[in-house]
């Protein structure tokens, strides 16, 4: 899926060949499927991105940064992708909403 430019910095190219290319020396960093060859599971040809672990585009600190070819990818962003079908793309604004004081009970 394309991403919307609007919502990275400036220097996300920059970021993410880094993360790619230098970190993960040109593999998924959660299966070792190697760019631009054949997966090891579906045979398609891999292509690396890299994830926000925390699905926040603004947060590009290294930890929360990971190399992943588009299986482990599309795995890793199955739950998000669940909740964003039922609450909309959005939904990030209904976390933490709920705020229980246990102290007055």
């Amino acid at each position: 899926m394309p991403i919307d430019p609007s919502k990275y910095p400036k220097n996300w190219q920059e970021i993410s060949r880094r993360i790619r290319y230098i970190r993960a020396e040109n593999k998924c960093e959660e299966c070792g499927a190697v760019n631009y060859q054949p997966h090891p599971v579906t045979g398609n040809k891999v292509v690396l991105t890299v994830a926000h672990l925390n699905h926040d585009t603004t947060d590009n600190r290294e930890e929360n940064l990971k190399a992943l070819c588009q299986f482990c990818h599309l795995k890793h962003d199955r739950i998000d992708n669940k909740k964003r079908k039922k609450f909309g793309k959005d939904y990030s604004g209904l976390k933490n909403q709920l705020t229980i004081n246990f102290d007055n009970l």
